[in-house]
């Protein structure tokens, strides 16, 4: 078995560049980088519920603008994992309160920008419905979503995950003619990934167990069928009808 473990280390560069490869929050942020590098500049990005603001410094060629509810402090319910607000630190906010009833005039923004955000709130799709009051005609939707979460952020966590179907129905309701969906990763990975953290946190015994299955479903090729069947969530581009 330890054959195995060493195996996995020399065959992935070492469990720092595997932890890499299977860390969703690493994906997801080079995947929002890439697309605000692409963006125009001088447009004005609405960074809904915007959090710590950890893409602000990636929008240095926008007018960018900030929202959230400001009011997460720790999370009341116990879990596996525990963060508190000081993991969470909220810089000066352009307009605080709900997401989905923002302060502002139709047709205000170029782009808006949401991340992992809708599992954390009772009214998505009022929240896609104002997105599409605030967006100018032609404007552009950079919207993240779990597929499957755990509980984090409680009490402000509503909902384990959105589907494909979820964006495919909402989204033209409310004038997003044009929309892609990229799934994040597969059934295959997301498994991985569940089992590594286990292993990475447990003692040697566990990790030696657990070695043969995270080498094996690491190594399954991505198949449309593991993606339709569990993904870790969704990355959504889509414009609003002119």
């Amino acid at each position: 078995m330890e054959k195995l473990i060493k195996k996995l280390i020399k065959k992935y560069g070492g469990i720092s560049k595997m932890e890499s490869s299977l860390n969703t929050e690493i994906k997801r942020d080079e995947f929002i980088i890439s697309e605000l590098a692409k963006l125009p500049a001088n447009l004005t990005l609405l960074d809904a519920g915007c959090g710590n603001q950890k893409y602000r410094p990636y929008c240095k060629h926008l007018t960018y603008k900030a929202q959230d509810l400001g009011e997460y402090t720790r999370d009341e319910k116990e879990s596996i994992t525990k963060t508190e607000a000081k993991d969470y630190v909220i810089g000066k906010l352009d307009y605080k309160g709900d997401v989905w009833d923002i302060d502002e005039k139709d047709a205000t923004f170029d782009v808006i920008l949401c991340t992992e955000v809708f599992e954390h709130i009772p009214y998505p799709v009022e929240s896609i419905k104002e997105f599409s009051r605030l967006l100018k005609p032609g404007g552009k939707l950079i919207l993240t979503m779990p597929a499957s979460s755990n509980r984090h952020f409680d009490p402000y966590y509503f909902y384990a995950g959105f589907s494909d179907r979820w964006v495919e129905y909402f989204l033209p309701k409310y004038n997003f003619k044009e929309f892609k969906i990229i799934p994040a990763s597969d059934y295959y990975r997301y498994v991985t990934n569940n089992m590594y953290n286990i292993a990475i946190n447990s003692n040697w015994l566990a990790k030696i167990l657990l070695a043969p299955g995270i080498l094996y479903l690491f190594n399954k090729k991505k198949t449309e069928g593991s993606v339709n069947y569990q993904c870790s969530g969704y990355y959504v581009l889509a414009t609003k009808s002119s």
